[in-house]
């Protein structure tokens, strides 16, 4: 028996490897940089769902039709929510961290010319001071709170 013959015996399980195998592409291959694909893997799985339940004929016209009717459907109920998640703005490098938002008290001077340091989760950090803060220098005892992060280094400004 061929592939095309156990298909055409078992059209559920052919919608069903051709909904899984195009919400496999989309998602991790193209990161739901489109919508088709995930759009004709939801509407292949629903379709081989009805199959099996008996509600859409096992036949190939009848399949393909409800597999566009679904698919099509669920476009328009889902454009808008799609359409934001793929228009969301990541979180630039060095700012998308626990680390951001927490405060401590600095060791040393900070300044544009001196760097301080933090042990922190048993690491030793080197902390500077953020852009914004211009030319501003930060005494021993201040209270500063990281705004961003990158290998090693806390960019910080000073606690409100």
């Amino acid at each position: 028996m061929t592939l095309l013959d156990y298909f055409a015996q078992n059209l559920a399980n052919f919608w069903f490897a051709l909904g899984a195998l195009s919400l496999v592409i989309e998602l991790v291959v193209l990161g739901m940089s489109t919508i088709v694909l995930f759009l004709v893997g939801l509407g292949s799985l629903l379709t081989a769902l009805l199959i099996y339940l008996g509600i859409v004929p096992n036949d190939w016209l009848a399949s393909f039709a409800v597999m566009g009717v679904v698919s099509f459907l669920l476009g328009v109920a889902l454009w808008k929510p799609l359409k934001q998640y793929q228009s969301a703005t990541p979180p630039r490098s060095g700012q998308s961290s626990d680390f951001v938002g927490y405060e401590f008290t600095l060791e040393s001077l900070l300044d544009r010319e001196t760097h301080s340091s933090h042990q922190f989760s048993g690491v030793t950090w080197r902390v500077e001071l953020a852009r914004e803060e211009g030319d501003k220098s930060l005494a021993p005892g201040d209270r500063v709170c990281v705004v961003a992060l990158h290998p090693g280094i806390l960019v910080v400004t000073q606690a409100s």
